[in-house]
């Protein structure tokens, strides 16, 4: 019969032990795991010494501007110098582009190849230009006139 077929030849999902035991779906207590028990680490203990006296937020903030120091300061790479230097011309002419959008012009052919002090002082320049430009419009609008 298939219960002596099954008892003879067993099942994956049964054992010696299991066979007293109800068949609930459960494991027997004795068998279950339990998880979160072991002695793990914690979050957010990332090895600072908590006799040291400083806190997990300030060994991090103090990681950090070591980082920003090595990245812009005297320790810096030649690497790390460009890529900062790249990053800010990417700004600026970013900021420009879409100044020139903003007014419905093209912006100047060349400004890739302009240096990070000229981009600055065309920057300054094109938002003094807006500024009086406006004015303009809003004193000859006052006035009726349409320009």
């Amino acid at each position: 019969s298939l219960k002596n077929f099954i008892q003879t030849m067993g099942c994956c999902c049964s054992s010696a032990r299991d066979e007293d035991s109800p068949k609930t779906g459960v494991p027997p207590a004795t068998t279950r795991r339990t998880y979160g028990s072991g002695t793990g680490q914690t979050l957010g203990g990332g090895g600072v010494n908590s006799n040291s006296g400083v806190t997990a937020s300030d060994a991090a903030a103090m990681a950090a501007m070591e980082r920003a120091n090595k990245a812009t300061g005297s320790g810096a790479s030649e690497r790390d110098r460009k890529l900062l230097e790249r990053r800010q011309k990417d700004d600026l002419i970013g900021k420009i582009n879409a100044h020139y959008a903003q007014v419905g012009k093209d912006p100047p052919i060349g400004l890739g190849a302009s240096t990070i002090d000229q981009l600055k002082k065309h920057l300054d320049y094109i938002k003094n230009d807006a500024a009086k430009t406006s004015k303009i419009n809003a004193a000859a609008a006052s006035m009726g006139m349409n320009l």
